[in-house]
């Protein structure tokens, strides 16, 4: 007798961040990799995603506010009062983040045009800054992009024509990488570094994630692909590095969170960034400064936190949808049994921003489900 469940799991937040890397001890601007970005503020708590910079670090909670600590000379993290914020990501010296209305706020240095919003963009889903520009996406898979003016524009704030179908973006130093629904990658601007010269054979992809002068790619089948500048290891995938469920760049290193909630690092190692805190385990979300990172620490396994709906099973298998939202990864994941805590999992899936179909093509007599979201 089949005995097939969807089985949500309860939405995790996060129980502490954790930081190594640069900016671990009093602040000392004057080096400058030491502003204080790293020691974690005593009362950050229920903290549900993080972003890391060249100098601040910034923690979207729970209740919708904002938590920023590290510089703030330029006020960087100095985002308005309020509990509507649903996502936040961070330049060099400026930070934006995603309200619940779909508008983007913006704060900190406008020295090349990144903090002025520009009129009339609504709709956002993804937020994402470079060195000096800003990158949103919007609910109909477009996207809107401003900054890097002056002596910084390589073209990083502007989009090219035609740009359509974006579930995924991620803003480098000064170039941009899109994700399409079709699991191909778009990159554009760039300084020449070879940051926006995409694999040709690069498909089944469903995270991106750019660094300074590099890009990272996962793919659905668990593994990472890198190309780009390579002046400190950054685009050297450690060989068998597989089961990865979500990447993240800082300006010269890499970051792959792997699925049972440890995280390997690898690339330019001067501040510590790539010495991963021993016994750092149940990670659920990377963010890469320049010289630092954060993770947050969950409870569990990040949750769909929906009730998933129409569950089938036929000839061809089993079957589950849900709600997705764009620029995360969704994965079906089975066991034998309740009792058993271990899940096997099956490949990865793009959140698209509508209703995401999860499948198990295996006819099993007996399989319980669940699906998670990183």
């Amino acid at each position: 007798m089949l005995a097939a469940a969807a089985i949500p799991l309860d939405g995790c937040l996060g129980s502490s961040v954790v930081a190594w890397g640069a900016g671990k001890f009093v602040a000392n601007p004057t080096d400058g990799t030491n502003f204080g970005q790293s020691i974690i503020p005593a009362n950050l708590t229920n903290a549900v995603q993080v972003a890391a910079s060249w100098s601040q670090s910034v923690a979207v909670k729970a209740d919708g506010t904002i938590q920023g600590w590290g510089n703030d000379d330029i006020g960087q993290i100095d985002f308005p009062a309020g509990s509507n914020y649903e996502a936040v990501a961070c330049g060099q010296l400026h930070s934006a983040a995603l309200n619940s209305n779909g508008t983007v706020t913006a704060v900190g240095d406008d020295s090349f045009g990144q903090t002025p919003v520009p009129t009339g963009i609504s709709n956002v889903v993804a937020v994402s800054c470079g060195f000096f520009h800003s990158l949103v996406l919007k609910s109909d898979g477009t996207l809107a992009a401003w900054g890097g003016e002056g002596g910084v524009d390589y073209g990083q704030g502007t989009v090219p024509n035609n740009v359509s179908n974006i579930v995924a973006i991620a803003a480098g130093g000064y170039f941009n990488l899109a994700l399409r629904a079709n699991g191909t990658v778009l990159a554009w601007a760039g300084q020449n570094s070879g940051e926006t010269n995409v694999p040709g054979n690069l498909s089944n992809v469903v995270a991106i994630a750019a660094g300074g002068w590099h890009g990272l790619a996962l793919k659905s089948n668990g593994t990472v692909v890198a190309w780009g500048e390579n002046s400190d290891g950054q685009t050297e995938v450690p060989a068998n590095l597989s089961n990865v469920v979500a990447i993240a760049a800082g300006s010269w290193h890499s970051l792959a969170l792997k699925s049972n909630g440890t995280v390997v690092a690898w690339g330019f190692n001067d501040n510590g960034q790539t010495n991963v805190p021993a016994n750092l385990t149940n990670v659920v979300q990377l963010a890469g400064g320049w010289y630092n990172n954060l993770a947050l620490v969950g409870n569990g396994p990040p949750s769909t936190s929906v009730v998933l709906a129409g569950p089938e099973f036929g000839t061809n298998g089993f079957s589950v949808s849900l709600p997705s939202q764009n620029g995360h990864v969704y994965q079906l994941q089975y066991s034998t049994s309740l009792t058993n805590a271990s899940w096997q999992s099956l490949p990865l899936n793009a959140g698209t921003g509508h209703t995401l179909i999860l499948a198990d093509p295996t006819v099993s007599p007996q399989r319980f489900y669940r699906a998670v979201q990183w």
